[in-house]
């Protein structure tokens, strides 16, 4: 039986609904919506922590008379476009209200409260069933304002540049019954989203015996190649992979015979990134440097990091169950002192 002294160093998806809290019902805490689709199942109740819009004529068209039951979003226009966009109940028993504010000011959250910023679009009128108690914008609607009572359920489409930001408060007269879905539609279309392509690298790896130089097949692990993972590999000598760009790697090699192999490759922006693995034959007093295995302090725990070290010891052995392990190390940092419980 061989004795080994090893020394160890240290993807068009409608966008998901977001839970809603009170902080939602105010304009400070509006939502973002990202996507052309948005479905809020749940409405919330009450409007917030602050009554941003209150004690207005009740005929008024460019205001609420005040929130009731309301919920902020934010969105920006994707291109230069005409916006138009349905606010659609999920039960038509329900009747909302929008109001729309150009959103590129600053402060706007308080010039709101004080009314120096007014709304460029208002639909505060009664609900419709016969179309579904929907509202919104509409290209053929003639009114920017439409006010409370029996009206118009679209106001006038809006003419947007890329990138302009708007502020959108829904708002719920009566308790409300159920959610809504926000389906935005732009004239002319935004273009479809380009795919970023990242440039890859070519990892070649070739193993080979250290004292002939011939090719042997062997099994790797390889730490950093894919996030969170340890990609294993088997039965070859010479191993190619695609990889993003600048992956630090942790590269291990075992094969029943040999001392097993422990490298670490820098991240670079080369082409191709190219490792020869050279395999010693297992021989009476060999010894090699396992790289990172570490505990937590004061326990028997491996540190995740460990991982891909703790992977390739266990692959070693069971390539070769014959041979004797000792393992040396320390139980305590360079900068520690030592403890009582540990000597």
């Amino acid at each position: 039986m061989t004795s080994l002294t090893m020394a160890m160093g240290t993807v068009l998806m409608a966008q998901s609904p977001t839970r809603l809290t009170q902080a939602n019902g105010d304009c400070v805490g509006s939502i973002a919506i990202t996507d052309s689709i948005f479905h809020q199942p749940e409405a919330v109740r009450g409007f917030g922590n602050v009554l941003e819009i209150k004690e207005n004529p009740i005929d008024d068209k460019q205001w609420f008379e005040r929130e009731h039951h309301s919920t902020w979003y934010t969105f920006r226009a994707p291109v230069k476009t005409t916006l138009t966009f349905d606010i659609i109940p999920d039960d038509v028993e329900d009747d909302i209200d929008f109001l729309l504010f150009a959103g590129n000011i600053p402060g706007i959250c308080e010039k709101i409260v004080d009314e120096t910023v007014m709304p460029i679009r208002s639909n505060i009128s009664r609900n419709d069933p016969a179309i579904g108690s929907r509202c919104g914008l509409s290209k053929d609607a003639p009114d920017q304002y439409v006010r409370s009572g029996v009206g118009a359920s679209f106001s006038k489409a809006v003419e947007v540049e890329q990138g302009d930001l708007f502020y959108l408060v829904i708002d719920y007269q009566d308790r409300p019954r159920s959610g809504y879905t926000i389906h935005f539609h732009y004239d002319p279309p935004p273009p479809p989203p380009v795919e970023e392509k990242k440039t890859q690298q070519k990892l070649v790896i070739d193993v080979v015996d250290a004292k002939s130089g011939k090719p042997v097949d062997a099994n790797l692990t390889i730490e950093g190649m894919v996030f969170d993972q340890v990609v294993e590999a088997k039965g070859r000598s010479h191993y190619e992979y695609d990889m993003d760009m600048y992956r630090n790697l942790q590269i291990g090699c075992v094969r029943a015979g040999y001392m097993f192999h422990s490298s670490k490759v820098k991240g670079s922006v080369d082409p191709e990134v190219a490792v020869k693995v050279e395999l010693l034959p297992i021989a009476p007093g060999e010894h090699v440097v396992l790289e990172d295995i570490r505990f937590v302090g004061n326990d028997s725990k491996p540190l995740r990091s460990s991982e891909a070290a703790l992977l390739l010891l266990l692959r070693f052995m069971q390539e070769n169950p014959k041979v004797k392990v000792l393992v040396e190390g320390h139980v305590n940092g360079p900068t520690f002192k030592n403890k009582k419980e540990f000597i």
